[in-house]
């Protein structure tokens, strides 16, 4: 038999946690709130500084201070700029205020969300003691509720794949800004070199063919990683095949001619076009898989929903 008691805990509980569920969303909600408050506390904060800066130009010695002295308007515009410094600087404090109140009630959200870690672990502990009863009683849900179980190990253990995954994109995306950069110098310098800019230009093209030739090595060590974890993802979904092309050598280290420059040059700019468009790629796959994770995450939520029901009704 399963006592009354034990169930009227695990109601009480469950209850708690879908309070849980909405919490979370309001703290998503509130992120999303003060990210687009940031912009505009920013904009707001150029503004302010701009503004400042004109009233410095016009109490300073400058030729914008000299020109309005010469009209006769140098006290006219200083209060002019001042008045519009200060309505500036009301408005970022009062932007600053709303992004701080923002603040704080995400981190109230936060602490309740701790919270509710607790009262997860009351609730496993609950669930867990009455499955032994149920166990024990051979109750002819039990298939049911170990079927549940199950299902949600495989979900979890899927989504941990899925976020190995992402965190394997996110090295390789890392890397690559960095080689991008990398060879746009090197190819600016290469045409640089093109046009007769002798011995420095050269050593400045292939002091960033190097850098960028090390980088490449990284950007195809992260890549192996990343194709790695993509294996263990839906083939559907993900294919490992990631197309980069990475086979482009230098000559110019024993011949120096114009012909000889205009290859290094065109091989440079295909290195970098691949990069680039590498990025890209990552950058879409990366997408691709947060939205599995996000699906995922869903699937877990309604088949664990079900999985207290399940326990609790019985």
């Amino acid at each position: 038999m399963i006592p009354d008691s034990l169930n009227a805990e695990l109601l009480n509980i469950s209850h708690k946690l879908e309070n849980r569920k909405q919490i979370a969303q309001k703290m998503q909600e509130a992120k999303r709130v003060q990210a687009a408050e940031h912009i505009k506390l920013e904009a707001t904060k150029q503004r302010m500084n701009e503004e400042f800066q004109d009233v410095k130009d016009l109490e300073t010695f400058t030729l914008k201070s000299v020109w309005y002295d010469l009209l006769n308007k140098k006290f006219t515009e200083l209060e002019r700029e001042q008045a519009e410094y200060y309505q500036a600087k009301i408005r970022f404090e009062s932007q600053q205020n709303k992004f701080d109140s923002l603040s704080l009630e995400i981190k109230s959200y936060e602490a309740q969300l701790f919270d509710f870690e607790t009262i997860k672990v009351q609730y496993e502990c609950l669930v867990q003691e009455k499955v032994k009863l149920l166990k024990e009683n051979n109750h002819p849900r039990l298939v049911d509720i170990f079927t549940k179980q199950e299902e949600l190990v495989k979900i979890d253990a899927y989504k941990n794949e899925i976020q190995e995954a992402i965190s394997a994109a996110e090295k390789v995306l890392g890397v690559i800004p960095r080689v991008i950069e990398d060879l746009k110098d090197a190819k600016g310098y290469a045409t640089w070199d093109m046009v007769g800019g002798g011995t420095m230009a050269t050593y400045l093209k292939r002091e960033k063919m190097h850098k960028a030739k090390l980088g490449i090595t990284e950007i195809n060590y992260a890549l192996d990683k990343l194709r790695r974890e993509l294996k263990d993802l839906k083939p559907d979904l993900f294919p490992t095949e990631i197309k980069f092309n990475t086979s482009w050598e230098f000559a110019d280290y024993f011949f120096d001619n114009i012909f000889v420059d205009m290859e290094i040059r065109e091989r440079i700019l295909e290195a970098y076009n691949s990069t680039l468009s590498l990025f890209n790629s990552i950058t879409l796959l990366k997408e691709k898989v947060i939205a599995e994770k996000n699906t995922q995450q869903a699937l877990y939520q309604e088949t664990e929903s079900d999985f207290r029901k399940l326990v609790e009704q019985v």
